[in-house]
C-alpha cells in the first residue's frame, strides 16, 4: 500500500473517532459491526492431477471489515491480506493493506458516499461494481456517489471515480448516472401491477498513448429499461448501446456494441414458468482498454444458464461471452399436489430447465473503406450457427416421510471446449455429457441427520483428447455428510475419473471435511485432492485449481 493510500486511511480513522463530537447534537450513540475471515491451504505437488509445487507450502488470504453507524452516518474500512494468494487467486493481489474505506451520509432526500462503494445500474450490462471474494474478484469504485430522492418513486444516482485494480487504482476515470422510477409511486397509480422504468449512462476516460492506433479517449454507453410486476407475472426488458471501444479483448475492433435482455415469468399456486433471452454484441466494456481476464470490467451479465450445485454437473460451467453471444433459458416448475397417487403424502416437485447459447450472426466487412476499423455487421436479431453451450435438465424431489426426503436429477450438457477454454483454437471440440444424480437426506433423530449423494457422468468429446486435457471421460461421485445438531458437520466425498483417456489419470479425488458453526462463526478443516475447475459441496461453490493438501477456513461476524 503506497503512502497516499496510507494517509487517506489515517484521515478516515480520524473521521470515525471524531464522529461522536462533530454530530453530538444530531445523533445519539452509534454501533460498530464487522466481519472476519481467514482461509489457508497447504500444497503438495502432484504431477498426476497437475497440482503445482508451491515454494511457500502454505498460503493464506484473509480480511476484516469494520463498520460504524450513527443515525444517518456510516463509515468503514476493510483490511485484506494475501500472503501469498491462494492458488486460483490472481498473484497480483500479493500483499496486505487497507483496500476499502468509505464515509456515507444518508437521509430520506439524499445519500452521499465518499471513498469506495459498490453500485449497479439496471441489469448491470453497462455498469456493475461488486466483489466475489471466493473468486478473487473486486472492481470497487473509488471516488464519490450521490443518490437523490426528490419524490417517492424517483431515484437519481450519480457516480465518479476509478476502479480497483488489485492494490492500485485503474487508469480510467469513470463517470455515470442512473434514473430509476416506480411509476405507480411517482404518479400515485393504484393498481395491482407495478410499473418500473429507468435509464443509465456510463462514460470512461482514458488517455490515448497508443503509438499505432487512434483510440477514442472518451467512451460512452447508455441503456434504457422497462418492467412490469403483477400478482402472477413479471416481465422486464433492457436495451444497451456502447460507442466504439477498441480494446485488447475485441482485437481492437471499432464496431459499436449493443445488447438486449428480456425476462418474463409466470407464477401461480403449484406452478411457475420463466423465459429469459439476451444478445450481446461487442459489449466487453472496461475502464482500461488493455485489461484482460476479469480486470477492470465495467459491466457484467450473469450466464444465461442454470448454476448447478452438484460437483459433477458444475464441472463444465458456462461464462458469458460479452463480445458475442445469443442465449435463452426456459424453466417450468410444477408441484404435484399432496395426497395423490403421483404426489404422495407431501407432494412432489418437478422442474425442467433448458438453456442454449450460440454465436451471433456476423458478416465480415474488412474491406469496407467507408467504415475503417469496423470488422463485421450483425443483424439485430441475428443468431449464429455455432453452439457454445446447451443444458437440458430435469429435477424431481419428494418428501417421503417426516424423516426422509430425496431428489433425482438428470442433466444433458453440450460444452464447446474450444470456444470456452481455448479461445477458439481447434484443440478439444465439444464435450457431450449426461449426468445422473440421486441424493437423499435421512433425519436419524433430532440431533443426527445423514445426507448421501450418488453422481455419475457419461462424457465424450467429438475430437481427439490432447495431452494437456487432463479432465475427460466418465466420472463417478459419492458423498456422505453427517449433521450433528446444533453445529457440527462432517463430510467425505470421492470423485473418481475412472473413464479418463489416460490410465495414469484415472484418479480418485478423495476429500474429507469437518466444520463447526457457533452463532455467527464457522470453522472448517479439510484435506484431500481437488480437481481444477469449479467444486460445489452443499450448494457452496468455488473456483479452484488442482491441489493436494489441507484447507482451513474461519469466518465470523459481529
Amino acid at each position: 500500500m503506497n503512502k497516499k493510500k496510507l494517509l487517506n486511511c489515517i484521515k478516515l480513522i480520524i473521521v470515525l473517532f471524531s464522529t461522536q463530537v462533530i454530530f453530538a447534537q444530531s445523533f445519539d450513540g452509534g454501533s460498530f459491526s464487522g466481519s472476519f475471515n481467514i482461509e489457508a491451504q497447504t500444497y503438495k505437488k502432484d504431477t498426476v492431477i497437475d497440482a503445482p509445487k508451491v515454494k511457500e507450502q502454505v498460503q493464506s488470504n484473509g480480511y476484516m471489515n469494520l463498520n460504524y453507524t450513527n443515525g444517518g452516518l456510516s463509515a468503514g474500512i476493510r483490511y485484506e491480506y494475501y500472503l501469498n494468494p491462494l492458488l486460483g487467486i490472481d498473484p497480483k493481489y500479493k500483499g496486505q493493506g487497507i483496500s476499502y474505506r468509505y464515509v456515507t451520509y444518508n437521509t430520506d432526500l439524499l445519500e452521499i458516499t465518499a471513498g469506495n462503494y459498490y453500485e449497479q445500474f439496471g441489469s448491470g450490462v453497462i455498469f456493475r461494481s461488486y466483489e466475489e471474494r471466493a473468486l478473487g474478484y473486486d472492481n470497487a469504485m473509488d471516488g464519490a456517489r450521490v443518490k437523490f430522492r426528490p419524490v417517492e418513486g424517483l431515484v437519481l444516482t450519480g457516480i465518479i471515480g476509478t476502479q480497483r485494480n488489485y492494490w492500485e487504482s485503474g487508469e480510467g476515470l469513470v463517470r455515470g448516472g442512473d434514473l430509476n422510477m416506480s411509476l405507480n409511486d411517482l404518479f400515485s397509480i393504484e393498481a395491482s401491477t407495478n410499473i418500473f422504468a429507468g435509464a443509465s449512462f456510463i462514460s470512461n476516460y482514458q488517455v490515448d498513448n497508443d503509438v499505432f492506433l487512434k483510440m477514442p479517449e472518451n467512451v460512452m454507453a447508455y441503456s434504457g429499461r422497462f418492467g412490469l410486476i403483477g400478482n402472477s407475472f413479471s416481465v422486464d426488458a433492457e436495451y444497451a448501446y456502447k460507442f466504439n471501444n477498441p480494446n485488447v479483448t475485441n482485437e481492437y475492433n471499432y464496431n459499436p456494441g449493443y445488447s438486449y435482455i428480456v425476462n418474463g415469468s409466470y407464477f401461480a399456486k403449484g406452478i411457475s414458468a420463466s423465459l429469459n433471452l439476451h444478445k450481446l454484441d461487442n459489449m466487453d466494456f472496461r475502464s482500461n482498454r488493455y485489461a484482460q481476464g476479469t480486470e477492470q470490467m465495467l459491466g457484467f451479465v450473469p450466464p444465461l444458464t442454470k448454476q448447478h450445485t452438484y460437483r459433477l454437473a458444475s464441472m463444465y460451467p458456462y461464462a458469458t461471452k460479452f463480445n458475442g453471444e445469443a442465449g435463452m433459458q426456459a424453466e417450468v416448475a410444477y408441484k404435484i399436489p399432496r395426497n395423490t397417487t403421483l404426489g404422495g403424502k407431501y407432494g412432489t416437485d418437478i422442474a425442467i430447465n433448458f438453456s442454449r447459447v450460440q454465436s451471433i450472426d456476423t458478416t465480415h466487412t474488412y474491406e469496407d473503406k467507408s467504415n475503417p476499423g469496423r470488422l463485421y455487421d450483425s443483424p439485430f436479431f441475428g443468431v449464429g450457427d455455432r453452439l457454445y453451450f446447451q443444458d437440458i435438465n430435469l429435477n424431481i424431489s419428494r418428501k417421503f416421510t417426516n424423516a426422509f426426503k430425496s431428489s433425482l436429477s438428470f442433466i444433458n450438457l453440450t460444452y464447446d471446449k474450444d470456444i470456452l477454454e481455448n479461445e477458439g483454437a481447434a484443440n478439444s471440440g465439444k464435450v457431450n455429457a449426461n449426468i445422473l444424480v440421486l441424493d437423499g437426506t435421512y433425519r436419524i433423530s433430532q440431533i443426527y441427520a445423514l445426507k448421501c449423494e450418488l453422481q455419475h457422468m457419461w462424457s465424450k468429446q467429438d475430437s481427439a483428447i490432447t495431452s494437456h486435457d487432463i479432465i475427460n471421460g466418465n466420472w463417478l461421485g459419492l458423498m456422505a455428510e453427517l449433521t450433528i445438531s446444533p453445529g457440527w458437520f462432517i463430510s467425505i466425498y470421492d470423485d473418481w475419473n475412472y473413464g479418463n483417456e489416460s490410465e495414469e489419470r484415472q484418479v480418485h479425488y478423495l476429500n474429507a471435511n469437518i466444520a463447526y458453526t457457533y452463532g455467527s462463526s464457522r470453522f472448517s478443516l479439510g484435506y484431500g485432492k481437488q480437481r481444477a475447475g469449479v467444486l460445489c459441496v452443499g450448494g457452496v461453490c468455488r473456483q479452484v485449481p488442482a491441489s493436494n493438501g489441507f484447507y482451513l477456513s474461519v469466518t465470523t461476524s459481529f
